[in-house]
């Protein structure tokens, strides 16, 4: 996942990689498959403590509708009629993000010592820095209580703009592995 996000984030910046790769990368925005719904369910009913989906959810989506490098989302209604997305993550995320730093912080390294390999744009880059910045802002984002939080902030300071439309979240349905969102078209 993270090599994928990686690769997501170099796929917009021409002025840093070849236009042949930045056309690969681009490949990376859709091509993410789904981890098993099995998996999915069995996160949500943990992290949410439920027993059964049935407990909070009216309908439940029977495969994700979205699938990215770190996690899902699902279609739900609520027991109260809201219609909902549930985002969960991969997972052993954590541990896999964990070591994929590492290696890509060993081959920053390793780059850095043989600059003349590197395209021009590069060669003079801070890129262990990079590698550094980027794994604190993947952590982050693994963060779906962070999420809410920046969503309720986002929503605050632009409640005024009539054509933005900012998904309701809900604070009390979100772990650091699962948040549960309004639903919008």
């Amino acid at each position: 996942p993270t090599f994928v996000k990686l690769g997501q984030a170099l796929s917009v910046r021409p002025d840093l990689v070849d236009e042949v790769v930045l056309e690969e990368l681009q490949e990376l925005q859709d091509g993410v498959p789904p981890f098993d719904h099995a998996e999915a369910l069995r996160l949500i009913r943990s992290e949410l403590f439920l027993a059964d989906l049935g407990d909070l959810f009216a309908e439940f989506g029977d495969a994700p509708v979205a699938a990215a490098s770190l996690g899902q989302v699902y279609r739900a209604r609520l027991r109260d009629g809201a219609e909902v997305a549930v985002k969960v993550q991969r997972p052993n995320l954590d541990d896999t993000i964990g070591i994929d730093i590492l290696l890509a912080r060993q081959l920053a390294k390793l780059a850095s010592a043989n600059r003349g390999v590197l395209p021009p744009a590069l060669r003079d880059s801070d890129l262990v820095g990079f590698v550094d910045a980027f794994g604190r802002r993947l952590f982050q984002e693994l963060d779906y209580e962070t999420e809410v939080r920046n969503a309720q902030r986002f929503a605050e300071l632009y409640s005024d703009q009539a054509r933005l439309r900012v998904p309701r979240v809900f604070p009390e349905l979100a772990t650091r592995r699962v948040i549960v969102m309004e639903w919008i078209d």
